[in-house]
């Protein structure tokens, strides 16, 4: 404080030497370090008990393009960790875009097969009546519309649910939807 009693800044100093760290996605032999140190840090300060991470996160976590470097490794696993029901991390725990980097950088909706077949959720079981291949399709369709748009909107959900005139709030519950029926 000055003789007036107002704040002023500090003098600006000059740096003495720079460290330069590469960013997390030019690092991708770290990030498994790194998911385990948060988890360890997530178990304490939760109170929880989690173990480690199943095949397909540690997969997820390795291939995606971590734009919020360690920061947003750590929200993710701290994420995932609230929301793990046992000892392993498992894909339904991830953020949508996360769990679905892959298929919303670099496949199309239209040449993904799973989506556009009105047999994805059912596939594997007994026929199912007709009205359940009805809301599967619809599900597929839907799912398509919102990966174009967040691709569109450079994966902002909010830009995103103004894009298909929804509000973020209805994008989360039919990002949460097509989790619940495994269409990712």
């Amino acid at each position: 404080m000055n003789s007036c009693g107002t704040w002023r800044a500090p003098e600006n100093r000059f740096n003495e030497f720079s460290i330069s760290v590469p960013s997390l996605r030019e690092r991708k032999q770290d990030i498994m370090t790194f998911a385990h140190h948060f988890l360890k840090l997530t178990n304490d300060e939760l109170g929880k008990d989690v173990k480690g991470f199943s095949e397909e996160v540690e997969d997820i976590l390795n291939n995606y393009i971590w734009y919020g470097n360690l920061r947003e490794l750590k929200n993710v696993i701290k994420r995932a960790t609230l929301l793990c029901d046992g000892e392993i991390i498992e894909a339904k725990t991830l953020p949508f875009e996360i769990s679905n980097f892959y298929k919303l950088q670099f496949e199309s909706p239209a040449s993904n097969d799973k989506l556009n077949s009105a047999q994805a959720v059912t596939s594997g079981t007994a026929p199912v009546a007709y009205e359940n291949k009805l809301k599967s399709a619809n599900l597929d369709a839907e799912y398509e519309v919102i990966l174009d748009a967040l691709k569109q909107a450079n994966f902002n959900k909010s830009k995103a649910a103004k894009l298909l005139n929804v509000d973020r709030k209805t994008l989360y519950n039919k990002m949460r939807q097509f989790k619940e029926f495994n269409i990712e």
